[in-house]
């Protein structure tokens, strides 16, 4: 990849800085998705210690959280990935400015690319599990009611 002027240089470096805003943007979200469990698991995990806790709620409980240890790993996961993902853009932005200097480093662009986008996908993947997840402890909660009836 020979590349002569240095604005089309700053142009292509441009390109992974987006992406790692989309990729920054994902984080906050999933973050805020890891926080909202690990707030849900402790106070389930609050409500099973209480001795009031009724032993049918209990029960509910039990079911849910190992679903709930899930969820939280998942989320993590997908967090991790996203994390990685956004180095992955911003060493490519590194090295696409630096091919002013050392064109040799052009090769590593495209592989760091499509490495920053699997891991883009595979948090993706994460997340929606994590979201079958959350379907799973919400039918229960609801499936308890029905059964109060």
């Amino acid at each position: 990849m020979q590349i002569d002027d240095p604005l089309q240089i700053v142009a292509s470096a441009v390109t992974p800085v987006v992406l790692v805003s989309a990729t920054a943007i994902l984080i906050g979200g999933v973050n805020s998705r890891h926080i909202a469990i690990a707030d849900r698991i402790r106070l389930l995990t609050a409500e099973h210690r209480n001795p009031a806790t009724l032993p049918a709620r209990r029960s509910v409980i039990a079911r849910q959280l190992p679903v709930f240890k899930l969820r939280i790993a998942l989320a993590s996961w997908s967090i991790r990935g996203l994390y990685f993902a956004s180095v992955c853009f911003v060493t490519m932005a590194l090295i696409i400015s630096a091919t002013l200097w050392r064109k040799m480093l052009a090769v590593a662009t495209v592989p760091l690319f499509v490495f920053g986008i699997i891991l883009v996908l595979l948090s993706i993947v994460c997340e929606l599990w994590e979201l079958q997840e959350a379907n799973r402890t919400l039918f229960d909660e609801i499936s308890d009611l029905d059964r109060q009836k």
